[in-house]
């Protein structure tokens, strides 16, 4: 039997971590460390042959029987604009995960530490949109949910909400619950939900890269400036075993062929280079540089920040 997944909070004296990309900051926001069994995202994975003293299985990508699996969003300042990339669980929704369901965590104060306030917030980018990246775009306001983030616009590719909202999405949605319809739907009705192409430049710093295949509109972010350069990888590299095994896609990926395909193209192009990688579930959200691992496949070298 497969053990259920388990949370806990995000430790609100553990301080929020700065990262700087030239004249951009990046603060990572978890909501909270979420601990599941590998077979829940690695179905067809055999246990018995995976080695117990490789790096990606040992913390802190790994606790026990469970793998860690962090779930948040990413503030991002450029001189001119504030962005948010993704939007983690969020809280109080109706959820089919026991775990998901009716959070309530402290995510608007981390948020603050951060030193940002929801006004603040210009632009909101959904690297794709499932349950764990869009939760906190809307909150309930006593009858209905609206949009949390009231200066912001939301950002999502066509082809991304049209399966979201088509008949295709039937299985996935049973899944993970009806989280378009209190996180998505309810920024559609605001006016304030944009369709952009899947490579929109948003300011001079920051422009969205096509990488469809974990969900049919993914795209990461790519930040540059002053000659330094990060990509947000959203779910295209959801735990360090990927980055070993680049071929190995979740049991989460729409087109699992097409998502190993893009995550391929993201390793290759940033391996060995100046690159900060922001993996969306890494422990901590903790960036990193990615380095070709001479017995095959990746490895990772995290990045300290400092305290904000």
């Amino acid at each position: 039997m497969i053990a259920p997944p388990v949370a806990r909070p995000r430790d609100g004296a553990t301080a929020e971590r700065r990262f700087r990309v030239g004249a951009v900051t990046v603060v990572p926001v978890v909501q909270f460390h979420y601990r599941v069994h590998p077979l829940r995202f690695f179905p067809d994975l055999d246990l018995t042959t995976v080695d117990e003293t490789a790096w990606y299985w040992q913390p802190p990508y790994r606790e026990g029987e469970r793998v860690v699996v962090d779930m948040g969003g990413f503030v991002v300042r450029t001189p001119e604009r504030t962005l948010l990339v993704d939007a983690g669980i969020g809280n109080g929704k109706d959820r089919p995960n026991p775990v998901f369901d009716h959070r309530d965590d402290d995510w608007f104060a981390a948020l603050g530490r951060a030193g940002v306030a929801p006004e603040e917030i210009d632009t909101v980018v959904f690297t794709h949109l499932h349950v764990d990246h869009v939760g906190f775009a809307t909150r309930f306001d006593g009858t209905a949910w609206v949009p949390a983030f009231p200066n912001a616009r939301y950002l999502t590719t066509a082809p991304e909400l049209a399966y979201w909202t088509g008949t295709q999405a039937g299985s996935d949605v049973e899944r993970l619950g009806d989280y378009i319809g209190d996180s998505i739907l309810p920024l559609q009705a605001a006016g304030v939900l944009d369709l952009v192409e899947p490579d929109l430049r948003i300011c001079e710093e920051v422009r969205l890269v096509p990488a469809a295949g974990h969900t049919p509109g993914n795209v990461s972010v790519e930040v540059r400036s002053q000659g330094r350069r990060a990509v947000f990888a959203g779910d295209m590299v959801h735990h360090a075993l990927q980055l070993a095994f680049p071929e190995r896609s979740t049991d989460y990926c729409i087109d699992a062929c097409g998502a190993s395909t893009a995550r391929l193209e993201l390793l290759r192009d940033i391996a060995d280079q100046d690159v900060l990688l922001f993996p969306a579930h890494f422990p901590q959200s903790t960036p990193g540089r990615v380095v070709t691992d001479p017995a095959g496949g990746y490895r990772y070298e995290p990045v300290e920040g400092e305290p904000v």
